[in-house]
């Protein structure tokens, strides 16, 4: 959504990966738009459902129900929120009234209340249309699921777009003019002219249709499942973002609504409503971001989540090119691995790169390698793809493998470099 605000993707229809129509006609599956599922009568096996455009109501039979609900964008109780020029960005409607407030109020000076994924998308979108742009975070560093260093390096590049971050301030209200358009955005510090406001706080799982049926909550309130994707509600099962998930290095339950999440949960509980015996093996949190021209991801844990897990988390650093220096086109990456002392076994990863490093391919393959439970010693011997336009002879991974089993044995205590073998 963020690209068709500004303008890379020009028809919003092209974000619609398929429409009530399709499903018809290829799954012979029945999509029923502009109803509203009231509640569950779990003893009864029906949903009751509203027709928004007829106004009518109907009990609905089912055999097994999946509930996936989704979820809805967070809007903090504060003044001024309903204000015209106001929004969030969740749903595909959304970002349709953004486009067409800034086509019609010509907006100049855009606040982004939130330095997550979403609000770093926005940056980039806000300013490619020529908007002022100041960010606020709350915490003191944008992307707060990054380590704090690494996080540095990424606002170093927004600033060096043009964007305001104001780091460590809350949002304590938004004022209107006489007309009910957005004036400014008060903060613990004051307050900012604005003329459009972008709420990325953060979303809720939509998890009160299941709480009405007796489904259990979990993590973060969403609906607790178990791995085959049940709810404790006889024939109920649910997935996506209202639903919860067991993190794979931990094992703990957890809540991270990804869309990537809940197009393998959605799989899994479709399989299982059919008669299969499938079990979700859980996530490990791989996320990924384009902020401006850089790359910014990470799977699995950091040192401080390693720690709380009850791990002996060490870890490395590794800023290496992608591409040796005399191909053209290599782009820089900064790398932090961290593996469990004692066992060497991997633990999770960090990445902020140039587009032109591809560190997201660098990213998947510690990916696999963590959800292979691998350690630091398998990782010095991938077999990994090489040519000089794709990669250096010794791959960024495998450079991270080596200098990582290196500590483990005690030979060196720190490593940054560049193109080490």
């Amino acid at each position: 959504m963020p690209y068709f605000i500004s303008g890379v993707t020009a028809d919003h229809n092209d974000l619609v990966a398929r429409q009530p129509s399709e499903f018809k006609k290829l799954n012979d599956v029945d999509v029923l738009t502009r109803h509203r599922a009231l509640g569950i009568d779990a003893a009864n096996h029906t949903v009751r459902i509203a027709d928004l455009e007829g106004g009518s109501e109907f009990d609905a039979h089912y055999t097994r129900l999946l509930i996936s609900t989704g979820a809805r964008a967070f809007v903090p109780p504060l003044d001024g929120a309903s204000l015209e020029g106001v929004f969030t960005i969740r749903r595909l409607a959304d970002s349709i009234r953004i486009k067409k407030f800034v086509k019609d109020r010509h907006p100049t000076r855009a606040v982004i209340v939130g330095a997550g994924p979403i609000g770093m998308e926005m940056c980039e979108s806000f300013r490619g249309i020529g908007l002022e742009v100041t960010l606020l975070e709350m915490s003191e560093q944008v992307m707060p699921f990054m380590d704090a260093d690494m996080a540095a390096r990424v606002q170093a590049r927004l600033e060096e777009e043009g964007v305001n971050c104001m780091l460590g301030q809350g949002l304590t209200g938004i004022e209107g003019d006489p007309s009910g358009s957005v004036k400014s955005v008060g903060t613990g510090g004051g307050s900012i002219a604005a003329d459009i406001v972008l709420l990325g706080i953060g979303v809720r799982p939509e998890s009160d249709l299941g709480a009405q049926a007796g489904v259990e909550l979990g993590a973060r309130g969403a609906l607790r499942i178990d791995g085959h994707m049940k709810t404790n509600v006889p024939d109920v099962y649910a997935a996506g973002d209202c639903a919860t998930t067991t993190h794979a290095i931990t094992g703990t339950e957890t809540w991270i609504p990804l869309g990537s999440t809940s197009r393998k949960q959605g799989r899994a509980a479709a399989d299982n409503m059919f008669g299969a015996d499938v079990e979700f093996r859980g996530v490990q949190g791989t996320a990924v971001v384009k902020c401006f021209d850089l790359t910014v991801g990470r799977t699995g844990l950091d040192e401080r989540e390693a720690a709380a897990a009850g791990f002996e988390p060490t870890s490395v650093d590794i800023e290496a090119e992608s591409l040796h220096e005399y191909y053209p086109g290599r782009g820089a990456m900064f790398l932090r691995l961290v593996a469990d002392r004692p066992t060497g076994r991997l633990l999770g990863a960090q990445i902020v790169g140039e587009m032109s490093s591809v560190a997201e391919k660098r990213l998947d393959v510690l990916s696999v390698a963590i959800s292979a439970r691998m350690s630091a010693d398998d990782l010095q011997y991938l077999d990994l793809a090489y040519a000089p336009p794709y990669s250096t002879a010794i791959d960024t991974p495998i450079i991270a493998g080596n200098v990582l089993a290196s500590k483990l044995q005690g030979k060196i205590c720190s490593c940054t470099g560049a193109g080490l073998d």
